[in-house]
């Protein structure tokens, strides 16, 4: 008869200190495992296609406010304008075809909220 039996030794689980990662016994034998190799596969392909389908693509960024942009508005009449409103209370008005900004004016003394164009494009209100 056989009897098989199960040792452990604690000092192999057992975190030196608390920054110590805890430690897993793995088997690594290829015949125990069968599929791994191509279930590890399908995940990295997977994980590659969903990377692709959520990444955004990247044209341009607009370098100007100092604080952190709270809120934006396109211009009604003009595809190419854009404004934007900070925290710091300045707001700018943006060219988007020559990335630049077009003028600046301080709105408020704390946070831009929300801003919008008027219908027409003449004036804006925050």
């Amino acid at each position: 008869m056989k009897v098989k039996v199960l040792s452990r030794n604690p000092d192999d689980y057992v975190r030196e200190t608390k920054q110590d990662l805890q430690r897993v016994p793995r088997n690594y034998d290829p015949a125990l495992h069968p599929f791994e190799v191509p279930r590890e596969y399908t995940r990295a392909l997977n994980a590659t296609k969903l990377d692709r389908v959520f990444a955004k693509p990247f044209i341009a960024s607009l370098d100007g406010h100092r604080d952190g942009v709270n809120c934006m508005a396109k211009h009604p009449q003009s595809l190419s304008t854009v404004l934007s409103g900070a925290c710091d209370g300045e707001v700018k008005i943006w060219n988007l075809m020559k990335r630049e900004c077009i003028r600046t004016l301080q709105a408020h003394e704390g946070f831009v909220r929300g801003i919008c164009a008027r219908f027409c494009g003449t004036s804006f209100f925050t």
